[in-house]
């Protein structure tokens, strides 16, 4: 019997249709791992974007849990969720919501003014160091965006309630318990917001946390920033109090300006006398209100006008201590001070300074409806008066156009510059002009006469002006002879030492050197 090979069965085909037989040898241990297929890296993406949720849901979320915050009870960090857009996006509402409480309490007529961006930046910079600061003493690697999500999470609430809680007029009516208050409330939030970013929280962190609460509306207030972004308009508001009390105001003048005079010494039959009269014009700058008083404590001190002196003073912040300075109410003045003077016998020194132009002397307090001082006006205010003997001496830009006009035999006549130029020194600092500090303080006081004192001030102004580079505005007298006649038998006054020395202190208050080197010059021309 012959053997015969057997046939074979057909092979599988197919996924099934594998050998059979010994496996391949599994790779070594060491050799290097596979790469994940591209499609498992994906899925991977996949899941992580769907666990993180939404920019929305996110927002409403960290609000949730921020409000959370202002109750007790606790609030698990893993309630926040920390992106830098949620912290962009709370900022955003907190900055909105400040913005919406400002304008709900703005004055009517209030219109949005920019310029609190600045005090709103400086505290957003202040809170985001104070921030770090905790983050660190936390933590040198702990993350300050953990701690301002929560903290910004809780600001618009905060913001909520407190200036709410500030309209309650028992809270209104007493600011210490408010903000007292208010401090331990925001301790409390605080708190628990530090421990919402991190969980158990060092010893540090929290007093360190406390301590900032603390300190911060005091030093916040100390930098003294406007971050009212709803203002009323401060010219418009002064404008519209003044035209409010104007009325009133100028129908009051008459009466002051008679108690005033009634306080003045009468003329004494036999003896002659100065009296004093003060106007000081533009109300917005303090100097020419200084230069006014100081003139007449010269005087005083050296002719004896203490009790003979009234003072027209125009004072943008006080319009209640001396009568105002108008042309109305130095047409009365003049006139009741001829009624206690001897007119042929007694002197009238009048001291006029403001700023000034070539149509005259500027008169100004706020937005007071005032008239300006003509050297006309002026002229037919001492006529009307009928006082023979006068002393004018006026302190301002351009004060020679009062010359021709005022100057006669029985008048002397005194100005800081000629018809065409502008005198200097009216800045609001000074206490004096160079006119006046030339004048009334280094010269008058000593000198022997009125021209001595006039020729030593004109040689003092020539030498400033000359060493600040200024254009000479060439100081004027026009003095009659029978002025000064009259002047030569008056007497003197007190001695030289009676005027304080530059740098002391007076009853109008320090009289300090003036530097000779200032960094800003400043004419006294009108701005009108």
């Amino acid at each position: 019997m012959t053997d015969e090979p057997q046939s074979q069965p057909p092979a599988p085909s197919g996924p099934a249709a594998e050998p059979e037989g010994p496996r391949p040898p599994s790779a070594p241990p060491d050799a290097p791992a596979q790469p994940e297929p591209l499609a498992t890296s994906a899925d991977s993406l996949a899941d992580s974007a769907a666990a993180r949720p939404g920019v929305l849901t996110a927002f409403r979320r960290n609000l949730s849990a921020g409000l959370r915050l202002l109750i007790p009870g606790r609030v698990a960090p893993e309630r926040f969720v920390r992106t830098f857009d949620q912290a962009g996006l709370l900022l955003v509402l907190g900055l909105l919501v400040w913005v919406g409480l400002d304008w709900l309490h703005s004055d009517t007529g209030a219109v949005l003014e920019l310029d609190g961006v600045f005090g709103w930046a400086t505290y957003l910079l202040v809170g985001f160091f104070g921030s770090a600061l905790v983050a660190r003493a936390q933590d040198r690697h702990a993350n300050t965006r953990a701690l301002l999500v929560p903290a910004l999470s809780a600001a618009p609430y905060v913001l909520l309630l407190l200036w709410l809680l500030s309209d309650i007029p028992f809270l209104h009516n007493r600011p210490l318990l408010a903000v007292l208050g208010a401090l331990a409330y925001l301790e409390f939030v605080g708190l628990r917001t530090v421990r919402a970013a991190y969980g158990t929280v060092r010893v540090r962190a929290v007093l360190l946390a406390a301590a900032l609460i603390l300190a911060a509306p005091f030093v916040l207030d100390s930098f003294g920033l406007d971050t009212r972004l709803w203002v009323v308009d401060d010219t418009q508001q002064t404008q519209d109090d003044d035209v409010a009390t104007s009325e009133g105001l100028l129908y009051d003048q008459p009466a002051r300006i008679q108690a005033a005079v009634e306080r003045v010494a009468p003329a004494v039959p036999g003896k002659p006398h100065m009296f004093f009269v003060g106007f000081a014009g533009v109300g917005e700058q303090a100097v020419f209100k200084r230069e006014a008083l100081y003139a007449e404590q010269v005087f005083a001190d050296r002719f004896g006008t203490a009790d003979r002196s009234v003072e027209l003073i125009n004072d943008a912040n006080d319009r209640d201590t001396y009568p105002l300075a108008t042309v109305s109410g130095l047409d009365q003045t003049v006139k009741l001070i001829a009624d206690r003077m001897d007119v042929d016998q007694d002197v009238l020194v009048l001291m006029l300074t403001s700023h000034g132009s070539q149509d005259g002397l500027a008169v100004s307090n706020g937005s007071l409806p005032l008239a300006q001082l003509g050297p006309a006006d002026l002229q037919e205010i001492l006529d009307d008066a009928r006082i023979k003997w006068r002393i004018i001496i006026v302190s301002a830009c351009y004060s020679g156009v009062f010359l021709d006009e005022l100057k006669s035999d029985t008048t002397l006549v005194i100005t800081a510059a000629d018809s065409d130029h502008s005198s200097f020194g009216c800045d609001y600092s000074r206490d004096l002009t160079w006119f006046g500090e030339a004048f009334l303080k280094d010269s008058l006081p000593k000198a022997a006469s009125f021209e001595v004192a006039f020729t030593e001030a004109s040689t003092l102004i020539q030498q400033r002006e000359a060493a600040e580079h200024q254009i000479h505005s060439n100081p004027e007298l026009s003095m009659g002879a029978l002025i000064r006649q009259k002047l030569a038998d008056m007497p003197s006054g007190a001695p030289p030492s009676a005027v304080p020395a530059s740098g002391t202190r007076t009853a109008l208050g320090t009289i300090a050197p003036w530097p000779r080197s200032p960094t800003r010059v400043v004419p006294c021309r009108s701005r009108s």
